[in-house]
């Protein structure tokens, strides 16, 4: 059973809690997310049909929980879970932390993101092996455009799969639920 940190609203600690009950009594905990830019491109995720939610919504090229146990270092495990590529957490950029409340089907999900960046190589680009459990495909979308995107400047954009490298037409509501507050944020920060 994997635990996590739960935490107050003013982000002080509260103590541990089983994963599956901290989102059912809808406790503030600890989330990592890395957006990962190629070039001039920002990469999103598109989530599993296999996931039990925001399935198959876009979202920012990694999220997971941080478990009970571990340091922010610790979560650069999310990557090769779900990409398959291995990247140190000195090649990440620390961007902000951002506490979120998002409707999860009537449940509130209370997170505290830390939002990191990094900068990806071609070479690292083409290791990339997508875990299919938790991840759809990869959406190479030009950064310019994800954040008019995000800034409600523009309501549909295209991006290219990096699966088939095939266009792909994106709404912000094809995004998970998040509030503005953190679609603002994240667009003023990448």
């Amino acid at each position: 059973m994997e635990k996590i940190n739960i935490f107050n609203s003013n982000y002080t600690s509260k103590g541990v809690m089983a994963y599956e009950e901290a989102h059912r009594n809808e406790e503030w905990h600890e989330t990592f997310q890395c957006i990962f830019t190629y070039k001039d491109f920002v990469i999103l995720q598109k989530r599993s049909q296999e996931l039990s939610d925001y399935t198959g919504m876009l979202d920012v090229s990694i999220g997971g929980h941080i478990r009970h146990d571990e340091t922010m270092a610790d979560c650069v495990r999310e990557i090769k879970e779900e990409l398959g590529i291995e990247i140190s957490f000195d090649d990440l950029k620390m961007l902000c932390v951002i506490p979120e409340s998002i409707d999860n089907e009537g449940t509130m999900d209370k997170e505290f993101i830390n939002i990191f960046t990094c900068e990806i190589s071609r070479e690292l680009l083409d290791k990339i092996v997508i875990d299919n459990h938790e991840v759809e495909d990869l959406i190479l979308m030009n950064v310019m455009d994800f954040k008019s995107l995000l800034q409600n400047k523009q309501k549909v954009l295209s991006g290219k799969t990096f699966k088939d490298d095939e266009r792909f037409e994106i709404t912000k509501q094809m995004f998970i639920p998040y509030s503005d507050k953190y679609f603002c944020i994240v667009s003023e920060v990448i």
